[in-house]
This record gives C-alpha cells, structure tokens and sequence, in this order.
C-alpha cells in the first residue's frame, strides 16, 4: 500500500474526497473523510440534544420513552457524518413539462437539502444500527488529533500573559 504525503492527505481532506460508500434506502452515499468542519456541525447539533440521566436499568425503557421526541437530531448527525460538512446540499436538474405537452423546456436547476433527505431515511434504520455507525465514525473522525489540537491551544492560552506589567 502505497503511503500519502501529508500534502495529499490534506488535499483529500479539504476536497472531502470519499473513503467509501454506504447504501440507504436504494441509494449509494459517499463516506467524506474526517474533516474540522464536519466535527463542528456535528458538536453544535450534539450541544441541543438533552442530557440524559444515568437510570436504573428497571427504568430505561421509560427514560427513553420520555425522551425519544427529541432525538430526531441522531439522524442529522448520522448524515452529516456520512455527507461531510462540504456535501450538505447539491445541486440537481428538476425536468420540467413540455410546452403544450411536445416542446421540451430546459430542466431548471435547484439546490437540494441533502443532509435533510438523509436524515429522514435513517429515522427508519434500526436504533442499533444507526448507534453502530455513529460510534463507529466518530471512532473513524480522528477525535484525538482534534482534541489535542484544542488542548494545545488552551494551554497556549493559559501561558500568554494576561496583562502587561510596568516597569
């Protein structure tokens, strides 16, 4: 196997080029690399979710019950974590009628929310499939790198002086 420049991973990374595929609903959706990017939007969405007490085990199905209405945002994360954060939306044709049913129109072009799309269809996947997959990518997202990325940064923070003293 053939070994990438850091030039080349980057390259990859910032173009969100695909490391693989994944079949919904009879379509065939590129897998986007980890990126920044696509981290961020899935944090921000995270932060709405609602924190969920430890509960007994007697007590979980009604835990989830309760809760289960506001977690319509699991599918958003799941889509974006297989679109990426540059392929949210895409733009396609739409045909158009024919002029009095024989003249062909030119197709008119729309952006199309794909993010939404995909996040509907995998409301309908299994709950232990939808958690294998986002444990999964988040396991794939390189984490880590992110995490000592910001702790390096907050500890550059810590050390630079907070306020001139005189002399």
């Amino acid at each position: 196997m053939e070994q990438k420049t850091i030039e080349q991973k980057v390259a990859s990374a910032i173009l969100e080029k695909p490391i693989g595929s994944i079949e919904i609903d009879g379509r065939v959706y590129n897998i986007a690399p980890p990126s920044t990017a696509t981290l961020i939007l899935i944090s921000e969405i995270i932060s709405t979710l609602p924190i969920v007490e430890k509960v007994p085990k007697d007590k979980i199905l009604y835990s989830v019950l309760h809760h289960a209405r506001y977690f319509k945002q699991l599918g958003e994360i799941a889509a974006i974590m297989i679109l990426g954060a540059n392929h949210l939306v895409e733009e396609r044709e739409i045909p158009q009628k024919k002029i009095l049913g024989i003249i062909p129109r030119k197709p008119k072009k729309e952006l199309v929310d794909v993010k939404s799309e995909l996040a509907e269809k995998l409301m309908y996947v299994r709950p232990s499939i939808l958690n294998d997959y986002i444990i999964n990518r988040l396991q794939d997202m390189e984490i880590v790198d992110f995490f000592v990325i910001t702790t390096s940064l907050s500890e550059a923070n810590i050390l630079k002086a907070k306020k001139e003293v005189e002399r």
